[in-house]
């Protein structure tokens, strides 16, 4: 269904005193769920969960950035850092991919437009709240915004980080299920179209480890001693396969469950392939055929 701004909508752009603007953010299409993840960043100091159509956002606080389109031609590479507390985030999105492909919607609409059911007393105190210019209308929002996750770019204790794809490129330029994208390669690291299965090489800014001084160390367990230096992997589970997931100890310790190497900056450093060219030959090495899945020869004119 096409969008239709709504006068109000507009009415509401242009008054200078105009309510807050809300932003409101949807996760579905979640692989392995019927799950739809619903929730806000917090506005006006607002910690507590908001009603919109009828719909509960839960609030958990986030980062978006470069959201906006542009106006280059090059391909929009919006970012989506979520809060992990107590690493509720990685607990939920694993055996899910990674949230990758799940569709993100990004809602927003002015405070005066919320459900009824946000406002004490509405009903009681209707004079009241019509006097602030309160109007609860849930198809008075700006038009909403629709993007892919791409990949995961970082997930430690503190936070879950998501590279997002613009909508009309994954719906535009496209082969059958490939994206036509000049210096960057689509294949998920280790996985199917990567093939890579070697050693840990390099994190994501493609920082080498000390190759010589690796020590393999096998699936990551608890009540183990790491050093710096040994390396372990975790299974993730997704949709068709299973895929090793690297990760190079950095600091001395006893592992525990919150020093796990998916959610633990501190003591542990991601094999990580930048998804460049560069970093697919620092693990093929250079000359020899690459699997590299971006298209080098295309580009914009």
């Amino acid at each position: 269904m096409a969008y239709l701004k709504k006068e109000s909508v507009n009415a509401e752009i242009f008054n200078h005193s105009k309510n807050a603007i809300i932003e409101l953010m949807e996760i579905s299409e979640i692989a392995n769920s019927v799950d739809t993840i619903r929730f806000h960043g917090g506005v006006n100091a607002t910690n507590e969960s908001i009603i919109f159509g009828g719909k509960e956002y839960f609030y958990i606080p986030y980062e978006g950035s470069d959201f906006s389109t542009r106006s280059d031609g090059q391909i929009s590479r919006p970012t989506l850092k979520i809060i992990n507390y107590s690493g509720f985030l990685s607990k939920y999105i694993l055996g899910k991919d990674d949230l990758i492909k799940a569709k993100v919607k990004r809602i927003r609409t002015f405070t005066r437009f919320l459900d009824q059911v946000n406002f004490a007393n509405y009903n009681a105190d209707k004079t009241f709240w019509d006097s602030l210019g309160v109007a609860p209308d849930p198809g008075a929002t700006l038009r909403p915004d629709i993007w892919y996750v791409n990949q995961k770019i970082e997930e430690n204790k503190f936070y879950v980080e998501f590279e997002l794809s613009n909508a009309l490129d994954l719906e535009g330029n496209t082969l059958p299920r490939r994206q036509i994208i000049n210096n960057y390669c689509t294949w998920k690291y280790r996985g199917k179209g990567c093939r890579y299965n070697g050693g840990a090489v390099a994190d994501y800014n493609d920082t080498n480890f000390d190759t010589p001084g690796l020590n393999p160390r096998g699936e990551w367990k608890t009540s183990q001693n790491y050093v710096a230096g040994d390396v372990v992997f975790l299974v993730t589970k997704e949709v068709t396969e299973n895929r090793n997931v690297v990760y190079v100890c950095t600091d001395p310790h006893t592992s525990t469950e919150e020093t796990r190497p998916s959610i633990d900056k501190d003591h542990w450093a991601a094999d990580a392939c930048s998804k460049t060219l560069y970093g697919c030959r620092l693990r093929f090495g250079e000359g020899n055929p690459l699997p590299f899945g971006g298209f080098p020869s295309s580009r914009l004119y």
